[in-house]
């Protein structure tokens, strides 16, 4: 695997999509060659991921997302082929200081898995990771598609948010989970309500909308799904694909140009692509801070560590172990600049003691300034007295 060359750093794009999670004996296990790859990635990232049953075309979607036809791959049997969670990334055309990074997750209710706690492991950790969270549904939205987002339940129940639990404030943050988006695949309904046309965000709305009396269990029932949706994903959106060609193509859908697909189809997949490349939910960890492909890297660490370890994973306990690789970090970086700049003078005879000062304080000055552009503001004193006493 490799990143094609550029003319500058942020002007990469991979050959082919490299496997970011095992998924081993029912546990989630990182690919070192994927991170050691990731953390090449000084740009922030959009990060995407697509999740929904098995067999129901991610990849092929994914691929329309990447702009090229053979990237993820693509089969047409009833055997699932991805498996864990997959990675592509591409600079942004749009926006060529950003990276769009592709995740492909495995596909929930894999009968040759058949493991719905390992399902709610992957899709936990794709919540974690994405700015982005796809669900690609099929046919329309009802009782039983809500029901196959049925981790979603579960999200509070696997995803710890403070390391001091304290319900005060422990939403502040959902402000950093991804966007949902709802893909709807093979629409073959009228997208109207009570006869009126409506637009597929007017529909997903509709379809969210919770029933006014709980006495009854099963309207309990139907509204906590929805409810979590909505409490969880406060941004969302969705998108409404009608069927993309004669079911006898399908088969060849990936080869298969524009004039051989359904009109529909191909204008809501410009849309979604439209959408996605030029949306500004890049990546962000609490506190605002943009998500890079190194700060990506620990983010993942954190959490699939917790998760082999058994324990919830914790957003704050992630971000404090991000803030601090990144600080020293750049306190490193910042004091080999030091070091390596006054050595220069320190070796020749030419320069006075007053001449050795004032190059002294301007080197520490442009190091520490070097430092704070690097460094994630939070708890960064600890490195700031660090610098100062080796200066």
């Amino acid at each position: 695997m490799s990143v094609t060359e550029g003319p500058a750093a942020t002007k990469q794009k991979m050959e082919k999509p490299l496997q970011l999670v095992y998924n081993i004996d029912e546990k989630l296990v990182l690919n070192p060659n994927a991170l050691k790859v990731l953390q090449s990635i000084d740009d922030p990232m959009v990060v995407v991921a697509v999740v929904g049953a098995a067999r129901t075309g991610k990849s092929y979607l994914l691929n329309c997302l990447a702009g090229e036809k053979n990237v993820f791959s693509v089969d047409s049997t009833v055997q699932s082929h991805t498996k864990g969670i997959w990675m592509w990334f591409r600079t942004l055309p749009q926006r060529p200081n950003e990276v769009l990074l592709l995740l492909d997750t495995e596909g929930l209710g894999d009968p040759e898995k058949g493991d719905i706690h390992n399902d709610h492991s992957i899709y936990s950790l794709a919540v974690l990771l994405s700015s982005i969270f796809i669900y690609n549904g099929q046919k329309n939205i009802d009782q039983r598609s809500l029901q196959d987002l049925h981790f979603v339940t579960e999200l509070s129940k696997r995803i710890q948010m403070k390391s001091q639990p304290d319900d005060s404030d422990s939403w502040d943050f959902v402000r950093f989970f991804p966007e949902f988006v709802w893909l709807i695949r093979d629409m073959t309904l009228k997208m109207t309500i009570d006869g009126i046309p409506v637009t597929p965000n007017e529909y997903l709305e509709y379809s969210l909308k919770l029933k006014n009396s709980e006495i009854r269990k099963q309207d309990k029932e139907y509204n906590e799904l929805r409810r979590c949706i909505r409490n969880h994903f406060p941004s969302r959106c969705c998108f409404a694909f009608p069927f993309p060609t004669h079911p006898n193509n399908v088969g060849q859908l990936q080869e298969l140009e524009d004039k051989d697909l359904d009109e529909g189809f191909v204008k809501e997949r410009k849309n979604l692509n439209n959408y996605i490349h030029n949306h500004t939910k890049v990546k962000r960890v609490v506190g605002g801070h943009l998500v890079t492909g190194r700060r990506f890297v620990e983010l993942a660490k954190v959490y699939v560590g917790m998760m082999a370890d058994g324990v919830l994973p914790c957003v704050e306990s992630s971000v404090a172990r991000v803030v601090e690789v990144e600080n020293k970090a750049a306190a490193d970086d910042a004091l080999k600049f030091y070091d390596d700049s006054m050595k220069e003078f320190s070796e020749s005879n030419c320069y006075s003691v007053r001449k050795l000062i004032e190059l002294y304080n301007k080197r520490s000055l442009e190091a520490f300034d070097m430092f704070q552009k690097r460094s994630m503001n939070n708890n960064s004193d600890k490195h700031i007295k660090q610098l100062e006493v080796s200066f």
